[in-house]
């Protein structure tokens, strides 16, 4: 998250209510008041939800390009289904107890193939390189979670899951309990990252998983702390479709939907591109 990101938008954080409200415009588009609504009723459905705030941002990126975000909802589920049985196995689905947040995002779309051929301009007459016979490739997805905390608990009277995934990590199934608290949170970090490991299409290397530990001393748009995971995992939500796209609410703890559906339902479901975005 940046710390000095302009914005054309200028919020002030009410202490009382724990919200921002709109401070001031200067020449603001339509679609960035769209999207503090957005940001603003995700953190307020938060709160009165009583949902388990978020803690720790993980950025996945998949060594495979996957262009079906299906793929990725699919990814999601095992994902959080894995969140579920190791870091809250008594309260399994209670998000007040423990959430989980998905967010899929597109990298940017490309020129891919062909080559460059140097073509004479008919109006100055210079020779230029030119894109010959190149597609327009649509950008490929990687994913942003959002997890709440995990209880010190979980780590120092592991269940047999939990133990499994210590000790596929650091290679002991224990952690003593006379650790920092530093310490114990490095553990969590890379708890979080053995699990999605787990899953298929998610690379070793340090660059396939990033995981950013909420602080208010960071804030990105005018959001502060765990708020601004939220405005940055929201940053293309330009439009209904953008934000259809992005928000993964069949596998979130927060929907958009009453019920979470079955993975394969829920990819039967069919959102339109809007004609003006």
């Amino acid at each position: 998250m940046n710390t000095d990101l302009k914005t054309d938008v200028e919020y002030q954080y009410n202490s009382t209510t724990n919200e921002n409200s709109l401070l001031s415009i200067n020449e603001c588009k339509q679609y960035k008041l769209d999207r503090f609504e957005l940001r603003n009723n995700i953190i307020t459905s938060i709160r009165n939800n009583k949902i388990a705030i978020p803690k720790y941002h993980i950025i996945v990126s998949y060594y495979n390009q996957y262009y079906n975000r299906d793929t990725i909802t699919r990814k999601h589920r095992f994902i959080r289904n894995q969140f579920e049985e190791i870091f809250n196995p008594r309260y399994r689905n209670q998000s007040d107890k423990s959430s989980t947040l998905f967010f899929c995002e597109k990298h940017k779309t490309k020129l891919d193939g062909g080559s460059e051929e140097l073509i004479k301009d008919t109006i100055t007459n210079v020779l230029e390189y030119d894109d010959v016979n190149k597609e327009i490739r649509d950008g490929a997805y990687h994913s942003h979670i959002l997890k709440s905390e995990i209880p010190d608990d979980i780590i120092f009277n592991a269940t047999g899951k939990a133990r499994k995934l210590i000790k596929e990590v650091f290679g002991y199934e224990s952690v003593k309990s006379n650790i920092s608290i530093d310490a114990l949170q490095q553990i969590k970090i890379e708890l979080l990252k053995g699990v999605c490991r787990r899953c298929d299409g998610i690379g070793n290397s340090k660059s396939s998983i990033k995981v950013v530990i909420s602080n208010d001393r960071y804030y990105y748009d005018g959001f502060i702390g765990w708020e601004g995971f939220i405005a940055y995992t929201t940053k293309k939500c330009y439009n209904t479709f953008m934000m259809m796209d992005v928000i993964d609410s069949d596998n979130s703890s927060l929907s958009i939907f009453p019920n979470r559906q079955p993975i394969r339902q829920a990819h039967n479901k069919q959102f339109l591109r809007e004609e003006n975005e």
